[in-house]
């Protein structure tokens, strides 16, 4: 266990399933308290308890992001009265061709990968401000090295960079920290749905092994390690974690 994270407490976003659950149980190992959100609960964070790596979990539909936001962050204040670091890793995909596209694709998606981040950081701050915690988005590489029918999914993580150098600059002074972590291709739910409307079909066993497939539990390492009030000097960072596939 970190004896720094001990009873720390951190609210992750879509930590029930893919990287937000890697997320969830490694800060769980390392002695954090947590507060997981999702649409639905899994039985894989569940399983945790068992484990003696028991969490707290509350359905939050963040397509509803002002008012779900604020319901989230009040519970957490409920259960510990203190935040010390928030994970906004839930997210939404759109893949299609330009022509199909619908106003609807995209509030769908910008609500949950550009307006959840804006309202939880709003609600959660001056809780971190008490802690001197810290904002992680999960951004995407996609911010910068966009892809073929992932226009609205593109933008929404390069906006959320953007987010995340503006709230850096907002919070400061009240010293809250707030980055960004762009994960490369990893072996989500998320990915394995995108790869699957990208391919034309359900992506096989080879597709899914591919060098710059990443597990979620190693990019949960990146996020573990920038929530240390030791690195208290990073901010208003984007860092790309993905071996460096994004360089070319």
């Amino acid at each position: 266990m970190n004896s720094i994270a001990h009873n720390r407490v951190a609210i992750v976003t879509g930590g029930s399933t893919g990287l937000g659950l890697a997320i969830t149980e490694l800060f769980l190992r390392n002695g954090y308290r947590v507060l997981a959100t999702a649409l639905a609960d899994s039985p894989e964070r569940k399983a945790l308890a068992a484990e003696g790596l028991p969490s707290e979990f509350i359905a939050s539909d963040l397509n509803q992001p002002e008012a779900q936001s604020h319901i989230v962050i009040k519970h957490a204040i409920s259960l510990w009265n203190q935040i010390d670091v928030l994970v906004n890793c839930a997210g939404r995909i759109s893949h299609k061709e330009v022509a199909d596209v619908t106003t609807k694709d995209w509030d769908e998606v910008l609500n949950v990968n550009v307006k959840a981040p804006f309202f939880m950081a709003q609600a959660a701050v001056a809780h971190l401000e008490k802690t001197q915690g810290c904002i992680i988005n999960i951004s995407s590489t996609a911010a910068k090295n966009p892809m073929l029918k992932n226009q609205i999914y593109d933008t929404s993580k390069a906006a959320l960079n953007q987010l995340t150098r503006s709230l850096a600059m907002e919070f400061r002074e009240r010293k809250v920290r707030v980055n960004a972590l762009m994960p490369g291709g990893m072996r989500t739910p998320l990915v394995e749905e995108w790869l699957e409307k990208h391919l034309g079909h359900k992506p096989t066993a080879a597709e899914l092994d591919s060098p710059n497939m990443r597990r979620p539990e190693d990019t949960a390492q990146g996020v573990l390690a920038l929530a240390s009030p030791e690195l208290w000097l990073i901010n208003g960072a984007e860092i790309a974690i993905d071996s460096g596939f994004h360089i070319g």
